[in-house]
Order: C-alpha cells, then sequence, then structure tokens
C-alpha cells in the first residue's frame, strides 16, 4: 500500500489554504456585526424601532453572498472538468480577492449587498474545489486526514476571523472595526494564488485527459515511498487508478449523467444530504449569530465576540483531531456520534433559553449552562462531523463525476445555509428557543437516514468504493490476493516493457 510523503502533506496545505479563505471569508461578516461602528455606519440599529429593518438588511446580504457561493459551486464544478483543478482554484483565489476588496471598501449597504455575491462566488468555488483536489491526491490509508484538512482548514479560519474582529472592536477607529475584517479576508486567496504555481495538478484529472505520463510523474513524487525503491506500491496504485478511470471515461458526465444512472444517484444523494444534514443541525445559524445569542444571554461590550473566539476555538480543535483518527474509527461511527452528540447539546440549549431566558424566571445559572450547551456542541459538531462529512461527500463519488456531484453537495450545503441562517437574525428575535427546536427534530431524522443508508469508506482506494454502490472494480488492490496482486505486478512489468517506460525520477 502507498504511503503518504512529506510533499503530499505540503501540496495538501497548500491547497487547504483555499478551505481557510472561505472560512474567514464567511466568518468575517460575522464579526462585523459584532461591531458597533457597522451598525452606525449604515445607520442601522440592532436594537429599537429599526431592529427590524436592521435583521431583514444581514438577512439579505448574507442570502446573496450564499447565493453567490452557489453560483461558484455549480460553475466552480464543470469549469475543474475543463480547465483541471489546479487553474480553477487559481481563478478562484483571483475572484476572491477581488470580491473581498471590494467588500471592505463599501460605501453602502447596496454595495456591500453586490460585492459580497462577486466574494460569495470565489469562496464558493474554493469550498468545492477543495475537497476534490485533496481526496484525488491522497492515498487510500490517509484519505481521511488529507481530506479532512478541508474541514480543519475551514474552521480554523472561523476562529482566526474571529480574533482579528475581536481585536478590532478595541479599535479607536470604529469605521475600521468593521472594515479590517473584511479586509483580511484578501491575504488566504493571495497565498493561495501564489501557492498554485507550485502544486502539480490532480494526477487523477490527468489520467481522464490521457496525459498519463504527467499523471505517473505527479503520482510518484506525491507517494514516493524511499523504502520502495522500485515504487512497487505506486505502479499498482496507479494501475489501478488508470484501469478504472479508463473504464469509467466510457460513461457520460456532468450535471445530466447523475440524473441518468440509479447509482449516481445515490451516490450524489448521499454527498449532498450529509451536507444539508451538517447544516441541519443548525451549527452555521449558531456560527454566524453567536455574537447575538451571546447578547441575548446576558453578555456584554467584548464579551460576546470573546465567546465566539473560544466557540470557533474548540471547533478547530476537534477538527484537527478529528483528521488525525477519522482514518482509524471510520466516517460512519464519527458522522452518528457527532449528530447524536449535537442533537442532546440542542435540546439542552433550547431548554435553557426557554425556561431561563425568555421564561418569567430569569437564572444566571441557566444561562451559563446554555453556553456551555453551545460550547458543547461545536466539540461533537468538529470533533465528529465537519471533517467526516467533507470527506465522506467526495470520496464516494466516482471521477467522472466527481467535480459536479461535489458541486452539487456544496450548493446543498448552500442552499441549506440560505434557509438556516437567512432568518437566522429574525428567528432568534421572534421565536427564540422554538427556532432551536426546529434543529433538533431534523437532526433526529439525520441520525436515522444516517444509519439506514451510509456504508463505511475507509480504507478503500476511490476506486474500490465503486463497489458499494453496485458498479464494477477492475482491479481490486486492497484486498487483492498474493497471486492477483502478483498478476497484477506482472502486468504492470509487461505493460512498461511495451510501452519503453521508465519509472520517472522523484
Amino acid at each position: 500500500m502507498t504511503k503518504t510523503s512529506g510533499y503530499n502533506v505540503a501540496v495538501g496545505l497548500i491547497v487547504a489554504v483555499g478551505s481557510f479563505t472561505y472560512g474567514f471569508g464567511f466568518a468575517a461578516f460575522a464579526t462585523s456585526i459584532g461591531q458597533p461602528g457597522f451598525y452606525s455606519y449604515f445607520n442601522l440599529s440592532p436594537t429599537g424601532p429599526r431592529a427590524a429593518y436592521t435583521n431583514d438588511i444581514i438577512g439579505a446580504v448574507n442570502a446573496l453572498f450564499f447565493f453567490g457561493a452557489v453560483l461558484g459551486a455549480l460553475f466552480g464544478g464543470p469549469m475543474a472538468d475543463k480547465i483541471g483543478r489546479k487553474y480553477t482554484l487559481f481563478t478562484a483565489s483571483l475572484v476572491s480577492i477581488i470580491g473581498g476588496a471590494l467588500s471592505a471598501g463599501s460605501v453602502h449597504v447596496a454595495m456591500l449587498i453586490v460585492v459580497r455575491i462577486l466574494q460569495g462566488s470565489g469562496l464558493g468555488a474554493l469550498a468545492t474545489l477543495v475537497p476534490i483536489y485533496l481526496s484525488e491526491a491522497s492515498t487510500p490509508s490517509k484519505r481521511g486526514m488529507l481530506t479532512g484538512l478541508h474541514g480543519f482548514f475551514l474552521v480554523s479560519g472561523y476562529n482566526i476571523s474571529a480574533w482579528v474582529g475581536f481585536g478590532c472592536f478595541f479599535s479607536n477607529n470604529l469605521t475600521f472595526g468593521w472594515r479590517g475584517p473584511i479586509a483580511f479576508t484578501c491575504i488566504p486567496p493571495l497565498i493561495l494564488l501564489i501557492g498554485c504555481f507550485w502544486i502539480p495538478e490532480s494526477p487523477r484529472w490527468l489520467i481522464a485527459q490521457g496525459r498519463t505520463d504527467e499523471a505517473w510523474t505527479v503520482l510518484s513524487r506525491l507517494h514516493k515511498d524511499p523504502s520502495d525503491v522500485d515504487e512497487i506500491a505506486a505502479h499498482e496504485e496507479f494501475y489501478q487508478m488508470r484501469r478504472q478511470i479508463e473504464f469509467e471515461s466510457q460513461n457520460p458526465t456532468g450535471y445530466m449523467a447523475i440524473f441518468r444512472s440509479a447509482s449516481y444517484r445515490k451516490r450524489v444523494f448521499l454527498s449532498c444530504f450529509v451536507q444539508y444534514a451538517a447544516n441541519a443541525t443548525g451549527g452555521l445559524v449558531i456560527n454566524y449569530y453567536s455574537v447575538i445569542i451571546y447578547a441575548n444571554l446576558g453578555l456584554t461590550g467584548y464579551l460576546p465576540l470573546l465567546m465566539y473566539c473560544i466557540y470557533t476555538l474548540i471547533g478547530a480543535l476537534g477538527n484537527l483531531f478529528s483528521l488525525l483518527t477519522v482514518d482509524y474509527t471510520g466516517r460512519r461511527v464519527a458522522l452518528l456520534t457527532g449528530f447524536t452528540g449535537v442533537m442532546v447539546c440542542v435540546i439542552v440549549e433550547a431548554a435553557m433559553i426557554g425556561a431561563f431566558v425568555e421564561g418569567s424566571s430569569v437564572s444566571i445559572a441557566g444561562q451559563k449552562v446554555a453556553i456551555v450547551a453551545i460550547m458543547m456542541f461545536v466539540f461533537f459538531y468538529g470533533l465528529f462531523i465537519d471533517a467526516a462529512s467533507f470527506i465522506y461527500s467526495a470520496e464516494i463519488l466516482p471521477t467522472n463525476i466527481r467535480s459536479s456531484g461535489v458541486a452539487l453537495a456544496t450548493t446543498t450545503y448552500f442552499i441549506s445555509c440560505i434557509t438556516f441562517v437567512t432568518p437566522g437574525a429574525t428567528a432568534i428575535a421572534n421565536i427564540g428557543y422554538k427556532y432551536f427546536v426546529v434543529f433538533a427534530c431534523l437532526t433526529f431524522i439525520s441520525i436515522l437516514v444516517i444509519y439506514f443508508l451510509y456504508p463505511e469508506t475507509k480504507g478503500k482506494s476511490l476506486e474500490e468504493l465503486a463497489e458499494l454502490f453496485g458498479d464494477p472494480v477492475v482491479v481490486h488492490l486492497t484486498d487483492a490476493t498474493d497471486e492477483q496482486r502478483q498478476q497484477m505486478d506482472m502486468e504492470i512489468k509487461n505493460e512498461l516493457i511495451a510501452e519503453h517506460k521508465e519509472v520517472a525520477p522523484a
């Protein structure tokens, strides 16, 4: 079995900056609405007669940002098939830089709304492309770790953005207090844009384009094993990869191909549903409106922003531990544990808010329990759901529809954001704890769906996962017998001799 090289990890870290870019860009506005300068500059008020208007404006900015993200995801997937994963990452980074700069320079609400659509499109494309690239460049044994970088970097973006917003709160310049967090969103995509000159193209995309020599050169370097001088394991992986992709290339590609095949429909449904389910926990609502929620729980001044920093830090650390363990525990176990844990936390949160915040008996102790429930929520979400959901969405799809399938899954994620986050400020203000009851019920349904429909995927190559969905696997590698492996090695050697190929130097 191939081993994950240091070069492979380095490439993964650079590509995962795209996930950090999305997380930072998404969360920047969440910290900006916690700044007094934001409301004074745009003549808004979080309380009083204009509170309803303010909530509508915030909801509009959020909704159109996610609308842009949907466009970025839907166009980013097909573009990744046409011009490659690498150059689509480059293009999305450039759009994110421009959108971030214009957002930070907004002079009125209408401009902020429009340019956040542009920024959202770049960030939405990045959120789609990163898990595709990471899954295609990883080894079967460490695919969870490398693809899990997407979730870890995404939530790390939330956390760093939270600390930036917390620091800007103390600025004497109130305008910088809200512009600063948004302006800093230009830095991560600039780093990724520069990194795109160094990272290689996805070897699986190169094979799909018939560029097998380039694909072997990339793969042999990504999965270089000093103890395997003849690169036998890398040759076996490449052989399986090439045979399966050549077989699948006979099948149609794109969005229409997904709806014409029962197997593809099932795979994409599972890919999309897990993204919907992650949002149906209320995770993005709690994340985006944390500052408002903490203020409702009695925290004032800089404390809501500080609690948001702690909240996202717990989520980032959970994702870090998850990517280090998910290849051993498996995706299915992680998802079932995570969804069960967050459901319990949401129920406790709703009970505390209903009884001691909105009820007749206001209790400081009840408010503290509600805050603890929020922190436990992100612990379960970050440790068991974030990484596993993104890994699962990308790995169960074959190469010929992976970009389109992940694009639909990411689109589902963003549409769920629009559905739950857009009315969030108004819902929290008007129906309070009942909004959290909705999330508890939806999460219970998600647990049932995952338990009955989701197979385990750990340890198998991307090509071998086809068998879980009734599709043929041309070459079995993970469970191959010694006789099958010897025959495979003989075929590989014969092909190399026939084509007068030599092992490409690392």
